[in-house]
């Protein structure tokens, strides 16, 4: 086993974290069960687009169905042309006496003009042969009712909300594994009822429910493994399942349902392998992280242990009693009433700066993406051609995503994303008359938002602490389905003007680069755990810094927060004022070459300086004051002592040394 010796007390979570392996076998196997519910991302939230497709249709004609004529023939004499596109209408219908028509053994196939033009009287043929059967085209939902797909989706996202902040409760109070369980259950058992829907009421209801689980079935097993993660491995954790399996998930359902004809049959295949969530409880563990901040301390005690077992990592006794305590404070801070709530999200200005920003990027994010995904309708391609082109740019985009998160960091790649996102779908408007480039451009910004909306499900997990890391990403979460609400009506805009999608997609994705630049970067850093360190996240981060850049010139340099080396100098020069002679032994940071001194092995005399103030001689208090004989002010060495130890630096009597740093030698 890998030996780790006694490093002392035990600072926090991640440090723990350290010593028992935040990577090694314990988290490549928690990831690998990570992995299905990517799949499961895919079935819940790009189904419904197959689901609710309006395949090619055109008004029924009774009299005509019994005739010898072809679908073509008949399309031909009894459906007129729109006048703007001359294509067959989809709605109207020529209504002249059809048994007259076709009394004569022989008649015309060609239209009369003067024949009555009417609305839909007899139901609508749908093209079965070359797609597939969908809800639409089962319950007509075509024409006069082709809203009835819109509003199901914007009641799945309606239902969104309070199942959000229903299952973050859940999450924050009685654990992240209750909380996936009961998530993913409500989801499979609502999608395998969708198939017993007898009209658009019933239909609604169905997607109500599912919306309850959307999408913290997703994001609770998501927090979970990502709580179990080095920071430097949090972004590959993160992405991987997302490149790979929401991938596989979407590229392989348009032709599934082409294949099986039948969305009901779809349905029951894509839905009953939620099942798997049953095993949850056995390969994942409870969130240690989530145990640490609700006090329960044999629990998560236990916890590490197995993974310092798993991870053959050898951790002493003493260091799972310094985790012990630390979790018995949390229980302890519980029993006083000082448990982090909801309102805590805005008490402090730093906090409420993340909150807001962070919701004001997730909204934005998710409206633009889930435009972009369902906008597919809008591209005269096949349906399972685009579908699958569609959801196959997961995979580079995920991936670009992976080094994006890394170099880049996550404020700059949400601000890059999105403002590219934005720009290819203005670019897609002057190539409208040009299907390929128009196309391409779409796609283009397809795979922004794509790459967006991966930074926006990792950098809203890591921006919020721990204590309310369930609540504060809940609250995004709900925050971003009520923008989503509207991103169905984005793509139905087209029926007013063929290019508003594409403009109020391009606007959004421009307008939504700015909210990530002004929140904290959190590559390379621990995840918050406290209140307090939410308090000061990221307020020493340099605006312009990313991680590709060197990590010493992170940090803003201010009075509060001096190098080592100007600190010594500094605090060397007070104590030679106070004193009235030079400090014994220059500081080893000092960028002056040291003078070689005959006392330097001498030993030192020790001082009171720093306890108490020197007494002056009867000599020099006939003297008038000045700065070499002045007594030392005892509130200014304290205040100095006190911000040398901020920075690791010791003050001994007249000289200030650092402990860390080893003396030249003389």
């Amino acid at each position: 086993m890998e030996g780790t010796k006694a490093r002392g007390p035990v600072k926090d979570f991640d440090d723990m974290l350290q010593r028992v392996g935040s990577w090694g076998r314990f988290q490549i196997t928690l990831m690998f069960f990570f992995f299905p519910f990517n799949l499961f991302m895919g079935y819940v939230y790009l189904s419904s687009i197959l689901i609710n497709f309006s395949p090619p249709h055109w008004c029924k004609v009774e009299e005509l169905l019994n005739t010898n004529l072809s679908v073509e023939q008949r399309m031909h004499l009894s459906i007129p042309l729109e006048p703007n596109t001359m294509q067959y209408s989809k709605c109207k219908m020529y209504a002249p006496d059809w048994s007259e028509v076709i009394s004569n053994e022989v008649f015309d196939l060609e239209p009369n003009s003067s024949w009555p033009i009417v609305s839909c009287s007899a139901g609508w043929e749908y093209d079965i042969e070359n797609y597939h059967r969908t809800v639409v085209s089962d319950f007509d939902w075509v024409c006069e009712q082709a809203w009835v797909p819109s509003l199901s989706q914007a009641i799945f996202f309606i239902g969104a909300i309070p199942g959000t902040l229903g299952f973050g409760y859940i999450s924050d109070n009685y654990g992240r594994i209750p909380a996936t369980m009961a998530a993913n259950l409500l989801a499979m058992i609502s999608g395998l009822a969708t198939t017993l829907v007898t009209g658009h009421i019933t239909y609604f209801i169905s997607r109500l429910f599912m919306g309850f689980s959307y999408n913290m079935f997703f994001s609770v097993p998501y927090i979970l493994t990502l709580e179990y993660v080095d920071e430097s491995k949090r972004t590959v954790v993160g992405n991987l399942g997302l490149a790979i399996f929401l991938t596989i998930s979407g590229v392989y359902q348009p032709w599934l349902i082409k294949y099986v004809r039948d969305w009901r049959i779809f349905s029951w295949i894509i839905f009953g392998q939620m099942i798997m969530v049953l095993a949850v409880p056995w390969v994942m563990p409870e969130s240690s992280r989530w145990l640490q901040s609700r006090g329960k301390a044999e629990k998560a005690v236990e916890i590490m242990k197995k993974i310092a077992k798993i991870n053959k990592r050898e951790v002493s006794e003493e260091e799972y009693d310094f985790f012990r305590s630390l979790c018995q404070k949390e229980a302890a801070a519980q029993a006083e009433g000082r448990r982090a709530g909801f309102t805590d999200l805005f008490k402090h200005h730093n906090i409420r700066k993340i909150t807001v920003l962070t919701v004001i990027l997730f909204m934005i994010i998710s409206c633009v993406f889930d435009a972009s995904v369902r906008n597919v309708e809008n591209l005269d391609f096949s349906i399972y051609i685009s579908f699958m082109v569609s959801t196959g740019l997961e995979l580079p985009s995920d991936l670009l995503c992976l080094v994006g998160l890394t170099y880049l960091g996550r404020r700059y790649s949400a601000c890059l994303s999105l403002g590219l996102s934005g720009l290819f779908m203005l670019l897609a408007i002057p190539f409208r008359g040009n299907m390929p480039v128009s196309a391409f451009c779409s796609m283009a910004g397809r795979f922004w938002a794509t790459y967006a909306m991966n930074t926006g499900f990792q950098f809203t997990v890591e921006v919020m602490p721990t204590c309310l890391r369930g609540q504060g990403t809940a609250l995004a979460n709900i925050m971003s389905m009520v923008a989503q609400i509207a991103s169905p009506y984005i793509v139905y805009s087209a029926t007013i003007d063929p290019d508003l999608p594409f403009y109020l997609m391009g606007i959004l994705g421009m307008l939504g680069a700015l909210p990530g630049l002004f929140l904290p970067e959190t590559a390379g850093t621990n995840l918050p755990d406290t209140l307090e360190e939410a308090k000061v996240y990221g307020t020493k981060d340099k605006f312009f810094w990313i991680p590709l850049m060197n990590p010493e010139k992170r940090y803003k340099e201010s009075k509060d927060c001096e190098s080592p080396a100007k600190l010594i100098n500094r605090g060397n020069k007070m104590l030679k004022v106070f004193s009235g002679s030079p400090p014994s032994r220059p500081s080893p940071l000092s960028k002056e070459p040291r003078k070689p001194s005959s006392l330097a092995n001498q030993p030192r005399k020790p001082s009171s300086l720093a306890s108490e103030p020197r007494k002056p001689s009867t000599t020099e208090q006939s003297e008038p004051s000045t700065p070499e004989n002045d007594s030392p002010n005892p509130r200014v060495i304290s205040s100095l002592a006190s911000r040398l130890e901020k920075a690791g630096i010791q003050l001994n009597g007249t000289e200030v040394t650092s402990p860390t740093v080893e003396t030249p030698e003389s």
